[in-house]
């Protein structure tokens, strides 16, 4: 069953259980999210133990992460095996890693190839594209409340990272035969009114809308090579050994492929760890120690094999985790190892518009508003100086070698730094006709140079203009 979440307002998961430090927000949304919305209803209802023991404990429903989504398609963290060169982008040249012929070439170690590692991705199968999915982020900063005092608590004051609302996820919940039956039951629970998920569920924050909804999603394409199987994590995966420990080294048994051995020196895995809080005994438990999302095994085997799209591997597969992708299809590659498929950035809302890359960022940020606002004043200077300059380098021998009359530009600074706008221009001109020193501006047609320098001048940078221009031709004079 497919089904869409809709954030009605903010939503706080955060990726560590630590109350101290940098909080940040995982950019999807736990499929245990899910389970504890139904569970928390059902258990309200008096649910019987067997029937609970196969919704939420055995894995026989699998309440899948919610992943954020574009055009009716859901993304996937983008693979661990592709690289792109230092100093380039994604979009110019990628490389899916273990199909490159020789990574000790010259010509590769030169590329100094670097990890894709974050992004969510939706990929078009039949177009060759992969579009990348903004996952919009906000930043609160809050104070813990002193009920005695009616006021905030000192040395009490933290900030919380979340998903922004209106962002939209996609998630899936499998059922197997013994558990086919409760469908419509899990579905009402979660369909039924707005639901709340993640931290400060009591605050303004968490409040979500989910329904069904037929997405699409991407699933098996050919093989690349016969002898060998790729596995994708679509999901979180959970593996423990014999004696119950956590480990990151499974075994090709364990990633769901039968007498095959996994190339650990082809393979691209990354790890988490993090102690989940449980919210019933409210207590943390045991630390989870697992493979993170996007990480991808290469398994080598012995005989060609038929495989299924997608299957679910290693522990906690009720929560969302264990999900993997056989095969997928975007690792597909040319003979050099360059993936096929073309990277695509998220396309404005109009695409009409062709704007600026800094009027494009117009979001409530002081700090941007600060560099726009230097970038102008520093434009407008400039152009300041590049007018006066002009003028000056035209001009100057109508000026030179008067010491007398170096007094007179003092007095246009003067006024100039007293009157702006249509005023200064009246001022100037009053001072150029009716001034103590007329008859030496109206000499070598000095007053007419000066006036025309005025008249053609923008209003509102014109005090500017003649500030400056007044203290380079007393210079001049000199």
């Amino acid at each position: 069953m497919k089904f869409k979440c809709t954030l009605l307002t903010d939503v706080i998961l955060n990726r560590k259980s630590a109350t101290e430090g940098s909080r940040q927000t995982l950019d999807f949304i736990p499929g245990n999210n899910f389970l504890g919305i139904v569970a928390s209803q059902l258990y309200k209802e008096d649910i019987d133990a067997g029937k609970a023991l196969t919704l939420f404990h055995t894995g026989d429903v699998k309440f899948g992460d919610a992943h954020p989504s574009s055009k009716g398609v859901r993304s996937l963290k983008i693979p661990a095996m592709m690289f792109y060169p230092k100093l380039k982008q994604m979009a110019e040249e990628c490389y899916i890693h273990y199909l490159v012929p020789d990574l000790s070439c010259e010509r590769i170690k030169n590329k100094q190839l670097k990890q894709c590692r974050s992004g969510f991705y939706c990929f078009s199968p039949s177009e060759k594209k992969m579009e990348k999915v903004g996952v919009e982020r906000s930043f609160a900063i809050k104070s813990a409340y002193d009920k005695q005092n009616r006021r905030s608590k000192d040395e009490m004051m933290y900030g919380y990272e979340s998903l922004e609302k209106g962002s939209e996820f996609y998630f899936e919940i499998c059922f197997n035969d013994q558990s086919e039956q409760y469908k419509e039951e899990v579905k009402n629970c979660l369909v039924k009114g707005n639901k709340r998920i993640g931290r400060s569920r009591t605050a303004q924050y968490g409040l979500v809308k989910i329904e069904e909804f037929d997405y699409e999603q991407v699933g098996s394409g050919s093989q690349r090579k016969e002898n060998l199987v790729t596995v994708y994590a679509d999901g979180r995966l959970i593996f423990l050994d014999k004696f119950g420990i956590p480990t990151f080294r499974p075994t090709a048994a364990d990633l769901g492929v039968d007498k095959g051995t996994i190339c650990w020196d082809k393979s691209q895995i990354r790890t988490f760890q993090y102690a989940p809080w449980n919210y019933k005994r409210q207590a943390y438990e045991t630390d989870r120690c697992g493979i993170e999302k996007g990480s991808v095994f290469v398994v080598e085997i012995s005989e060609k094999k038929s495989l299924s799209t997608v299957g679910y591997v290693g522990s906690f597969q009720n929560e969302g985790f264990g999900k993997v992708i056989y095969n997928p299809e975007f690792f597909l590659a040319d003979a050099e190892g360059k993936a096929m498929y073309q990277f695509i950035e998220p396309a404005s809302d109009d695409e009409n518009d062709e704007l600026d890359k800094t009027d494009a960022l117009k979001i409530n940020s002081s700090l941007l508003k600060y560099l726009r606002g230097r970038r102008d004043e520093e434009s407008l200077i400039n152009d300041v100086y590049i007018n006066v300059n002009q003028f000056v380098n035209e001009y100057s021998s109508l000026y030179k070698g008067d010491d007398s009359f170096a007094a007179q530009w003092g007095t246009i600074r003067k006024i100039a730094m007293k009157y702006r706008g249509e005023d200064l221009k009246t001022e100037i001109k009053n001072y150029l006709e009716h001034g103590v020193a007329f008859d030496k501006w109206n000499r070598k047609t000095r007053k007419e140079k000066l006036i025309g320098f005025i008249e053609t001048r923008e209003v509102d940078r014109l005090q500017k203009e003649i500030v400056n221009l007044a203290a380079e031709m007393a210079k001049v004079c000199k």
